[in-house]
């Protein structure tokens, strides 16, 4: 028999803070490098702040270390930040580590619909840094030949 668990629902709110007072997970075994940063600020540069830094009750992250090391690059002093306060610290040991793992995990991209996505962007506002997405523009370029093949 399979017990189900309706999901907690915490009156999430998002709440500005100072930057620098939010603490990295110490054993966060993401890593971020120099180019990855560089792109998330980029994202938060061209799209805005989409996405904030989830911390616990001690302004611990638990996720969102690269947008915390985006910030910084981009010398942002107050961060959206939703704070979880309702979980074991077995259970925040482990969403660190699920929150980017279910990213990675069981989707693929469709080949063809991305190359069209590109391509639908490029159409709608030519001038458009089609990087801003993340990919290269030699990837891009790859994507469009393909789909003219």
């Amino acid at each position: 028999m399979t017990t189900h668990h309706t999901p907690q629902i915490n009156g999430i709110e998002v709440t500005y803070r100072e930057r620098t007072a939010l603490k990295p997970h110490p054993s966060n075994p993401n890593t971020h490098n120099a180019k990855q940063v560089k792109r998330i600020a980029r994202s938060i540069r061209d799209f805005g702040w989409t996405n904030p830094i989830v911390t616990d009750e001690h302004d611990k992250v638990m996720a969102g270390h690269g947008r915390l090391l985006a910030a910084a690059e981009l010398n942002i002093d107050m961060v959206p930040t939703i704070r979880l306060a309702h979980m074991s610290p077995a259970q925040k040991r482990a969403y660190v580590i699920a929150d980017n793992r279910l990213s990675e995990i069981g989707g693929t991209w469709d080949k063809k619909l991305l190359a069209l996505e590109h391509e639908a962007i490029r159409l709608l506002d030519p001038g458009f840094d089609l990087t801003s997405t993340g990919y290269e523009l030699d990837d891009i370029e790859v994507m469009f030949d393909n789909l003219n093949d």
